[in-house]
């Protein structure tokens, strides 16, 4: 373990004031049990209390101190804890768990949606929620669960928080919206399945380690009573809710494949969004089994009840084990910059993925192998498919398709095909992104939309359209669409056939392809 260099630790946390929110109070135990764990490691450390969240006004820079970083954002001023970070980061010192930039993706829950869901991860289907403009809740069917968007620790999920009837979600938007005024309201659908809990730990090798799923059970809840783990679930401890929701770590052969895929998913979040040293991600089974994201927790409660200790107890890791592993991973330092996939690859990136624009008679096998490996088309799409690829071959820039086409190593990974609207002086078609199932959730998929988007900009369309089915199948695609931008324009309904609609797309360029929203 690579704690030779570190000669003492510094926890720092944001001081308490008397008549704080539980919520908030309960830093103290975070203090306790990292305390123990470096009285276990031998490490000298002190304990100091910043006010106002502003350490660059009581730490002093030292290359043998390691900071360990329990700040923690106060109700209603989510920033906070970014802000404290970053002096950190601005200070040069080593300090345990998260950047300030994964901090601050992951505490904008819309933000933490858009990234998860371009980078081909399941999340709830949902979206900010204005009272005054409420059509998310036309698209998106009920009952609804309605959170500020910046908060931790449950806040803003007291009483009840799923809205059955579209009356009772404006209300309690309007509520939020007074309560947290300078927040977004998210609003998701309520997946009405078993609450999974998945906690991360950095290893030595700087990989990620996945700690034993834990279930949340609601024990006793009565019919009707909506299984969510509140405000009063979390902090009121006379409170049923408090008394009903164990945490178990489910051991049963049949839930194998189950947990083999949220870990799969935690792991792929723990690197989309930047993490470093320790983690929790929170999911919920819908009506289908089938798990989505709810939350991504950079720097999660380390007090002796919570979900991390406990993960790591029920792994078998010490106090000791668990606390020095993640003093090591802030000694090895910071990790890269989190990297949006819509940022990356004009050339290439660290994953080695180049974009070419055009196709050479090779990429044809290649592109239906890919197209086939999906197993999401039917022969008569994978035709058609193959037909704008013909096109292209033989009819070079007369045709009217245009390609773009992802490689790692020379291997064609995915590929866009877009054209400009006939008849039309600003619309473009984007009509294929296809990505192959091996490269899917590693950023792909926006890499090429993103560039394509540029492209199309360059060519003078401003007006992307994109059209899909409606069935459920195609639910992931149209989230990952309105994750990068599309709002639905239009909806023909049994277009494709009986109950199989299509829905068209819109989103709207600036001049080099940015978002106008």
């Amino acid at each position: 373990m690579e704690l030779t260099a570190v000669s003492r630790v510094l926890i720092l946390y944001n001081q308490i004031e008397e008549g704080d929110d539980p919520s908030t109070k309960d830093i103290l135990s975070d203090v306790r049990w990292v305390s123990s764990g470096l009285v276990a490691l031998g490490i000298p450390y002190r304990v100091l209390a910043v006010p106002g969240w502003k350490p660059w006004l009581h730490v002093a820079a030292d290359p043998e101190t390691v900071i360990f970083n329990l700040f923690e954002a106060p109700p209603g001023v989510p920033g906070a804890l970014t802000s404290a970070t970053a002096a950190l980061e601005a200070m040069n010192l080593p300090f345990t768990g998260s950047s300030a930039a994964a901090l601050w993706l992951t505490t904008d829950k819309l933000a933490t949606r858009a990234v998860l869901t371009a980078e081909g991860l399941p999340v709830a289907p949902g979206g900010r929620l204005d009272p005054d403009r409420p059509e998310l809740l036309d698209r998106i069917p009920g009952p609804w669960i309605l959170k500020p968007a910046c908060e931790d620790a449950s806040l803003g999920l007291e009483g009840e928080p799923v809205c059955a009837t579209r009356d009772a979600a404006l209300a309690r938007a309007r509520h939020l919206q007074v309560r947290f005024p300078d927040e977004p309201i998210l609003a998701e659908r309520y997946l009405p399945g078993r609450e999974l809990n998945v906690s991360l730990l950095a290893r030595e090798d700087g990989g990620v380690e996945v700690l034993p799923v834990a279930e949340i059970l609601f024990e006793g809840y009565p019919e009707g009573m909506p299984r969510v783990v509140t405000y009063e679930a979390k902090w009121l401890e006379g409170s049923f809710a408090y008394a009903h929701t164990p945490r178990h770590f489910p051991e049963d052969p049949a839930d194998g494949a189950l947990l083999a895929r949220v870990r799969e998913i935690a792991a792929a979040a723990w690197r989309i969004c930047g993490l470093r040293g320790y983690a929790r991600v929170d999911l919920r089974l819908d009506e289908h089994g089938e798990p989505h994201i709810l939350e991504v927790n950079a720097n999660p409660c380390l007090a002796e009840d919570a979900g991390f200790p406990a993960a790591a107890a029920k792994a078998g890791l010490s106090r000791r084990e668990a606390v020095g592993r993640i003093v090591a991973a802030a000694v090895r330092g910071r990790p890269q910059a989190v990297s949006l996939a819509s940022a990356s690859l004009k050339h290439g990136n660290g994953n080695g993925l180049h974009l070419r624009r055009d196709l050479a008679g090779s990429d044809r096998p290649a592109i239906e192998a890919l197209i086939r490996a999906t197993a999401f088309f039917n022969p008569e799409e994978v035709g058609v498919a193959l037909e704008l690829v013909d096109d292209r071959l033989a009819r070079g820039e007369a045709s009217h398709y245009q390609f773009l086409v992802a490689e790692v190593a020379e291997r064609v990974v995915g590929y866009a095909c877009w054209g400009p609207v006939p008849g039309t002086i600003a619309a473009a078609d984007l009509y294929w992104i296809v990505v192959h199932p091996e490269r899917q959730g590693n950023g792909v998929g926006a890499a090429l939309l993103q560039t394509a988007e540029e492209w199309i900009a360059k060519a003078g369309r401003t007006r992307v359209y994109v059209e899909t089915s409606t069935r459920p199948q195609y639910h992931p695609t149209r989230a990952f669409y309105a994750a990068c931008g599309y709002e639905q324009a239009a909806e023909l309904a049994d277009f494709y056939g009986p109950g199989d609609g299509k829905a068209v797309l819109l989103k709207v360029l600036g001049a080099e392809g940015a978002r106008h929203v």
